[in-house]
Parts: structure tokens; sequence; C-alpha cells
């Protein structure tokens, strides 16, 4: 009985440190993500993966062929279901995406450590822009992100996703519009 109580309390030993080395193995992969994306967004280069669009009647659909917003200080590539397309085209129709180099990019701070990011095109080139208005994305510190697309003749779209390293082939810095 002496022996099997011994082996009770090495064996709640052995299972406690490996608690407390798992726990510390999480928070240091959680700090790790979180430099990352603080890395990503603080360079203004990332890509915004949809995983969920999210409808204003409080519906929502999974995203399966995805969708993304890629985003340089300097050009926004939009590949999002019903943004700035007919609502039937497959989202990788990559040629029904929007790319958009005259806008207005500011950044500030979030909720808890995340960050609040505001693009709104060039009034000349909102009607360009299937006629979106702004774009709001707020991201945790994470990478969890919520977009929204504002419109001036519709309703806005939501989607859910995550911020990861960009994806897209960014244009030449003084490229134009492009539709």
């Amino acid at each position: 009985m002496k022996s099997l109580s011994k082996f009770l309390a090495f064996a709640l030993v052995i299972f406690g440190v490996n608690t407390v080395s798992a726990q510390g193995s999480l928070r240091d992969d959680e700090a790790k993500k979180a430099a990352e994306v603080k890395e990503l967004v603080n360079s203004g280069r990332y890509t915004f993966k949809a995983t969920k669009q999210i409808s204003q009647k409080g519906g929502s659909r999974a995203l399966n062929q995805g969708g993304d917003l890629d985003v340089a200080k300097d050009t926004v590539i939009m590949y999002l279901p019903d943004v700035g397309k007919s609502p039937m085209t497959p989202v990788k129709a990559r040629d029904a995406g929007i790319t958009c180099t005259h806008f207005a990019y500011n950044m500030e701070a979030g909720k808890n450590g995340g960050w609040v990011i505001h693009i709104k095109p060039e009034e000349k080139c909102a009607r360009d822009l299937s006629d979106i208005k702004k774009i709001n994305m707020d991201i945790s510190k994470e990478g969890y992100a919520t977009l929204t697309v504002a419109f001036t003749n519709k309703s806005p779209i939501a989607f859910y996703g995550y911020i990861e390293q960009h994806t897209a082939a960014f244009p030449p810095v003084n490229a134009a519009l492009v539709k």
C-alpha cells in the first residue's frame, strides 16, 4: 500500500510538471503569434483571409472557397464574395477582383492590444470601386479580424477571418487605379 501511494505521489508530481510546462509552451506560442501579427500590421503589408461572411440580417455562411483582401499602404487588392462582382461569380475568379491605389489608410490602437484599420477610397475613385464607401478592419493581437465593407448604395457586408503574411504580387507604386 505504501508503494502504491508513493507511486501515485510520483505520478502526480510528473503530471503537474508536464501541465506547467504545457501552459508555459502555450503562452510562448501565443506571444510568438502576437509578435508576428504586430510585425505584419505595423509593416502595413498583410493579407486578410476571410473564412465567414456575415449578412446584415444576422445569418452567416462559411466561405469554403475563401476570399481575401491584400493590403499594402499604397495598394489594396480585394477578392471578396459579393464585393465588386456579380453574386454568382466564383471567389477564385481573380479577374473579378478590385485593385485600388487611391485611398486613405489609417491605423489606430484597438481594444486589448489590437488594431483598427480604416481604408477609405478617394471620392473620385469610389464609383470605380463598386461604390465602396469605406473598409474597416478590427484586428486582435492574435491575428483574428472582422472586416466590414460599407457601400454608398447597399447594405454593408462583414467578414470574419484572420491576418497572415501577404500573398499578392502588388503592382508598382505608380500604377493607376484598375478595376
